[in-house]
């Protein structure tokens, strides 16, 4: 009897082979391709050579790689599992000799042997290259084994979650489905839950969430930043991972062992699943409606009447699919059940709603606050040489507390609006250690005193200092600066001078200090300048105009003003050009010439605003189109337009 079990083992693994062995040879040629292949190209070609990256193996091809590994294990479990989903089949492998426990265990180490081998026949062809090749340069066996850790990881980790879904479903496309929805549904759930609590919740923070962790709730989007980008594993996210692979595991084994034979062609094999399943699917639909219709016309009441519809389309979807029949009507009282709890959630909601929305934390108790662009919080998503900017003083931290009531008020800015508008992102650090994190964004047009508060907020030195670069570098970093004049006139001077450097940034620094916040947003700035340096981003970028006393004068004595200022006297003719491009004027006086350079602005959407090109008899126009609005036309050119 022994060598009877044993020879029908032997047989089930030539017959898993048989089945599945061409997708493991296909995932070695794969990545034979995508790995030693193209280092053994590019290697032997100089000129490619050159362009060759060095480091860490994903930079080969990464998304190719992350596709493989989230795909190749799904389709090896499926077609290892696949007697599953017939009765047939499952009747005769169920009939043999073997207890489940140990057929189970032989499929799922067939197919962890089956991706094992092509990733770790990689590693050794990419580690002899090494060896005998003169190719160390580009690549260490420390990448090597990185490289195959993480592959071996995340295949091991998508083939449990796919066996364990397995054991779930009775229907081959189900599983397929299923797999995906089970490993994305933690990450595709908390999006879900804090993209409805922004609709819900005034301030509520939803990118400051996203960005904390949300690409770490499942392996999917995790690995593929870490593929894409530099590979920066976090331990206890790994950890994290691997203590989920042994649940899926035990899980699986547990289901399987469990699972009654007959149990095929169903969508969820296991009745006590089945509601999880049903409202699981509705409360997704849900969510998705009300977000849909909040983002299409954002009126809570269509954001309810999408929570209705997503819900109950949700619900026929989940039915139809458990029953296999659209003949549902008879399941109304499970959709009423859901509709009692969302009543009940929605209550609930509105009776924290004012708790959560009023609360700011009093001055005693915070630490300090921080205030500005929620992507600069943590200082390294802004912009080069933009710091975060942290309030610790009680004064200043009362002023943004003020700012932070009257934002509670003002009304939430939705979709695409013109005008001054600004995104505020507050964050509380508590004294003891806990923090208050709200965002909004409003308009700064019909609200004075709440215009007032950001203006003075942005008056504050702190706040300039941390939203300029040129505070947040020394002058000792910057080898030169380029001076451009923008808009109107081509123009560009490079200082070197290192006497000179240090004087004009510490005149920009003045300038900066004692310039009142920017009002008018669509006045044109008349100069540029870029601090070349040799760090990493390579140059600080700033904008600054004739109201720059300082600067101007530090530029005036270098003797490189004349050339970048734009002279009445330098421009021959202005051609005027109507809104819908009808109707063109030429102006050539010198006086309405002046009128018109002092008055010029970006970009106007007004029907009644004029479109300018300036033409230049010194230097060369940069041919940028600006706009000029129809009550700043000097008074002879609306004589003109009218005749």
């Amino acid at each position: 009897m022994p060598l009877k079990t044993s020879l029908i083992k032997k047989q089930l693994i030539n017959f898993d082979i048989r089945q599945v062995g061409w997708l493991s040879v296909l995932y070695f040629l794969a990545l034979f391709f995508i790995l030693p292949l193209q280092i053994i190209i590019q290697y032997t070609d100089p000129q490619s050579r050159q362009y060759m990256e060095k480091g860490d193996l994903f930079v080969y091809s990464p998304d190719i790689q992350w596709i493989l590994s989230i795909t190749v294990p799904v389709l090896l479990a499926i077609l290892l599992f696949r007697y599953l989903h017939k009765k047939q089949v499952s009747d005769f492998v169920h009939s043999m000799p073997i207890k489940r426990v140990s057929l189970f265990h032989h499929h799922l180490i067939t197919g962890m042997v089956l991706l094992i081998i092509p990733i770790l026949l990689n590693a050794l062809l990419l580690l002899a290259l090494r060896a005998f090749a003169d190719i160390g340069d580009y690549f260490t066996a420390m990448h090597v084994l990185a490289w195959l850790g993480v592959l071996l990881f995340l295949n091991t980790l998508m083939l449990l979650a796919t066996v364990f879904t397995g054991m779930i479903t009775g229907m081959f496309s189900m599983h397929f489905i299923l797999t995906y929805i089970f490993v994305l549904l933690p990450a595709g759930l908390v999006l879900l839950v804090l993209a409805n609590m922004s609709i819900l919740f005034v301030g509520f923070p939803v990118e400051y969430y996203l960005e904390l962790a949300i690409h770490k709730f499942s392996p999917i989007s995790y690995f593929f930043v870490n593929f894409t980008a530099t590979l920066n594993l976090s331990w206890i996210v790994m950890s994290a991972y691997t203590v989920a692979g042994i649940l899926l595991y035990l899980a699986a084994l547990w289901l399987y062992v469990h699972r009654r034979i007959e149990a095929t062609s169903q969508a969820i094999v296991y009745p006590f699943m089945q509601p999880v399943f049903r409202y699981g699917v509705t409360f997704c639909f849900m969510m998705a409606g009300g977000y849909y219709f909040h983002v299409a016309s954002s009126s809570f009441g269509w954001v309810l009447f999408g929570y209705a519809v997503g819900s109950l389309i949700g619900f026929i979807i989940a039915e139809a699919i458990l029953s296999k029949t659209w003949r549902i009507y008879n399941s109304y009282k499970s959709y009423l059940a859901f509709v009692i709890f969302l009543v009940v959630v929605m209550v609930a909601a509105n009776l924290a709603k004012g708790n959560y929305e009023n609360r700011i934390p009093s001055a005693d108790a915070v630490k300090q606050v921080y205030f500005g662009d929620f992507y600069n919080y943590t200082g390294e998503m802004g912009d080069p040489g933009i710091k975060p900017l942290y309030f610790t003083d009680k004064k200043d931290i009362e002023l943004v507390q003020e700012l932070h009531r009257q934002a509670i008020e003002a009304p939430e800015i939705d979709g695409w609006y013109e005008g001054d508008l600004r995104t505020a992102f507050f964050v509380y650090e508590m004294k003891n250690g806990s923090k208050v994190v709200r965002s909004y964004t409003y308009s700064l047009d019909d609200d004075p005193e709440l215009k007032k508060l950001q203006y003075e907020i942005e008056g504050l030195n702190a706040y300039k200092h941390a939203n300029n670069p040129v505070f947040n570098i020394a002058s000792s970093e910057v080898y030169g600066v380029d001076v451009q004049s923008n808009n109107i006139k081509q123009s560009s001077t490079t200082i070197s001078d290192p006497e000179l450097i240090d004087r004009l940034i510490e005149a920009v620094r003045k300038d900066i200090e004692l310039a009142d916040p920017q009002t008018d947003l669509e006045e044109v700035r008349t100069y540029s300048m870029d601090l070349l340096t040799n760090k990493d981003q390579g140059y600080y970028y700033l904008e600054f105009d004739d109201s720059y006393k300082n600067t101007i004068n530090v530029l005036e004595d270098a003797g490189v003003y004349e050339d970048l200022r734009v002279y009445p006297d330098d421009i021959s003719s202005i051609k005027l050009e109507d809104f819908e491009r009808n109707n063109t004027v030429t102006v050539e006086n010198r006086k309405d010439i002046e009128y018109i350079l002092n008055h010029v602005i970006y970009y106007s959407e007004n029907e009644d605003s004029y479109y300018v090109r300036f033409s230049l008899n010194r230097g060369q126009s940069m041919q940028d189109e600006l706009s000029i609005e129809y009550d700043d036309l000097p008074e002879s050119i609306k004589n003109q337009l009218e005749e």
